[in-house]
């Protein structure tokens, strides 16, 4: 039976388009539905698309932070997925090359080192509808030996966030938050504790509890795709 992904309600425009039609063709089952938060849910995994320009902005506008925020805080897996290049930003809003550039990898390498978020570029509309396609197909399949690899998360001086890091779902920023608000991991095991943290879903605070709770063995090592 073919898996089904669902596309925000709310999506239109080129990508979309182009996600439908490509997905129809692969034989995918395609939804529409109004997502908490990205633009395509590929199982337990959230894919929020943006082109060069709509990302810059919703940086200046702080959007960005409240949507990765969310995502962290309610998907296993995340990935930011840019379409579009600096050149063809640069020429329709008359900028400078340099400073866009420069703007836009100092971004990037701040939602990689404070998310747990994997981003990918794509020349264009037709290379981003591919991705999310292929992506889609790779996380439904069994790992192959020369496909997924298995990797811990780094340590960090903090042996309570080492816990939580080790939960599918939570990013360094969580769990700072969680650390923050809850003092220690024993307040974490109720649910009206965890509900005052910003930007925890319930589906989230149920795992944290699940996890911290639970008398069977946890894996803590989570997969990562191998990019060709």
């Amino acid at each position: 039976m073919s898996q089904t992904m669902k596309i925000d309600s709310n999506e239109r425009g080129k990508l979309c388009e182009a996600v439908i039609r490509k997905a129809n063709s692969a034989g995918l089952i395609v939804e529409r539905q109004q997502l908490i938060v990205g633009d395509y849910l590929l199982g337990a995994a959230c894919v929020e698309a943006k082109s060069v320009g709509d990302l810059l902005h919703s940086c200046d506008s702080g959007h960005l932070w409240k949507q990765l925020d969310n995502m962290d805080a309610n998907y296993e897996r995340f990935f930011l997925l840019i379409h579009g290049t600096i050149k063809e930003y640069v020429k329709l809003h008359k900028k400078a090359y340099s400073a866009v550039q420069s703007k836009l990898v100092g971004l990037i390498a701040r939602i990689m080192s404070d998310f747990d978020c994997q981003v990918f570029f794509t020349a264009n509309t037709s290379e981003a509808a591919q991705f999310i396609i292929k992506l889609h197909n790779k996380l439904h399949k069994p790992a192959s030996r020369h496909g997924a690899q298995a990797i811990r998360r780094v340590s960090t001086n903090d042996v309570r966030k080492d816990v939580l890091l080790a939960i599918p779902g939570i990013g360094p920023t969580m769990a700072d938050r969680l650390l923050k608000e809850c003092g220690s991991i024993e307040e974490m095991l109720y649910m009206d504790s965890l509900k005052k943290v910003k930007g925890l879903g319930d589906k989230m605070a149920k795992r944290i509890i699940a996890v911290l709770t639970s008398e069977s063995v946890i894996h803590v090592e989570k997969s990562i795709l191998k990019r060709n």
